[in-house]
């Protein structure tokens, strides 16, 4: 079986388990900053952004030499020293957590942890996409769609227990416990992987990012197949960012429900992902999944503006309404519906696009193009975060009007990527 292969399996635990580790313990932080650390609304409200951008940030100005360090060195041994890494990193929390009491101590000092952990991610992406076309070159599209299934199953379970644990009591210490538990299995995990050698053993790294920048994006932008496919890569996580980000709003302003059903929007939007990514794996083989890159796009549009319209006739509910009155509401079953619908069409698209990437990049540089693209999609995300906040700020847009704006995005996006249909994967 694919997922239990030799060449497939260590590699999977090894990035499950870390981006399980990841969202585990951002959220985790953030139910620590906003329930139990006594701050102000508005220093916790601060302070929870901050633990979202600390994971982000590092993308800038580490990728490019991530990029060139996984084409330089072996790739078995840069798995197992990422790893080895999170474990240290992940001790460390532990010790931090057992000073919860002190949060004027504990949370700053976490907060610097996990930027040390959005570089630690930094630093493993690049290695982590470059591994599938080395190990997996006639198979792409499956083993990106379950790569892509695994990590957002591995968000979903990540914000459950980083959500659920840190309020039991001794929450911070079986929380930090685990997260050293976690990190040591995907560590161990890693020790498994294949040996890979390097792809470009005389390449010199440097350390300045703006220099290293430089040549990769001139590259993606220099390659037709790779501007399109990073383009629309970083258009869906530009997307997925603002669908999430507003699902608060969305669930307070406009249907009128307490908290609980953001985390239950949030995690049917990562099981929609990972059910469109599988789904992508099942059909590669009776279609050229690039053809139907644009047909997801549309129809991502489609559902994402059904959300907005059954918005406007939707009659808010009493304040604080339980997820158990709403879901008692048939025509609160078209919010869901339209919600998982449009989460699977963005895992759908996704997946091939990664995969034409993986495959139209030269090996020696693949790396390099991964970590290009990760700056791409973080600088996109930031970009499309702040315009969406400022038309709100202002008052030129509503809460449930960013979706139309998202749906415009995606129908550009549609019309701009079908001239890759001549391409496949």
């Amino acid at each position: 079986m694919f997922l239990f292969s030799r060449r497939f399996f260590p590699f999977f635990n090894t990035f499950f388990w870390g981006a399980l580790n990841d969202n585990m313990f951002r959220n985790a932080l953030v139910i620590m900053i906003t329930y139990q650390s006594g701050f102000s609304k508005g220093t916790a409200s601060a302070l929870s952004y901050l633990a979202m951008a600390a994971l982000m940030l590092p993308q800038f100005p580490f990728s490019a030499t991530a990029g060139e360090v996984a084409d330089k060195f072996p790739q078995h041994k840069l798995f197992r020293v990422i790893k080895a890494a999170e474990v240290v990193l992940m001790i460390l929390t532990f010790a931090v957590f057992c000073f919860h009491a002190m949060p004027a101590v504990c949370i700053p000092l976490l907060l610097v942890l996990l930027f040390f952990m959005g570089t630690q991610s930094a630093f493993y992406s690049p290695v982590k996409y470059a591994y599938i076309p080395r190990n997996l070159p006639d198979d792409l599209v499956r083993g990106n769609a379950c790569v892509s299934a695994g990590t957002y199953l591995a968000i979903l379970f990540g914000t459950i227990l980083g959500n659920e644990l840190i309020t039991l009591p001794y929450g911070a210490y079986i929380t930090g416990g685990l997260l050293v538990a976690i990190a040591v299995t995907g560590s161990i995990a890693a020790r498994f992987i294949p040996h890979l050698p390097a792809p470009q053993p005389d390449l010199k790294v440097n350390l300045n990012p703006a220099v290293s920048t430089k040549p990769i994006m001139k590259t993606i932008f220099g390659d037709y197949v790779l501007r399109h496919c990073v383009i629309g890569l970083s258009i869906f996580w530009m997307a997925g960012a603002l669908y999430v980000s507003q699902l608060a709003g969305f669930c307070k302003e406009v249907i009128g429900a307490k908290e609980s059903l953001v985390m239950i929007f949030t995690l049917l939007f990562s099981v929609g992902v990972a059910l469109g990514s599988c789904l992508c794996s099942l059909v590669r083989k009776r279609f050229n999944v690039i053809r139907l890159v644009p047909v997801a796009l549309i129809l991502m549009a489609i559902f994402t503006l059904d959300l907005y319209f059954a918005s406007l006739t939707w009659i808010k509910q009493a304040a604080d309404s339980g997820v158990c009155e709403l879901f008692s509401i048939p025509r609160f079953y078209r919010f869901v519906v339209d919600l998982i619908l449009l989460a699977m069409c963005g895992g759908f698209y996704s997946v091939p696009l990664i995969a034409l990437l993986q495959k139209s990049a030269k090996k020696e540089e693949m790396a390099r193009i991964v970590a290009g693209n990760n700056i791409i999609n973080a600088a996109m995300i930031g970009l499309g975060s702040i315009c969406s906040a400022a038309l709100m700020f202002t008052g030129l847009i509503s809460v449930e009007g960013i979706f139309v704006l998202v749906a415009a995005v995606n129908f550009a996006a549609a019309l701009y990527l079908i001239r890759l249909k001549k391409y496949s994967v």
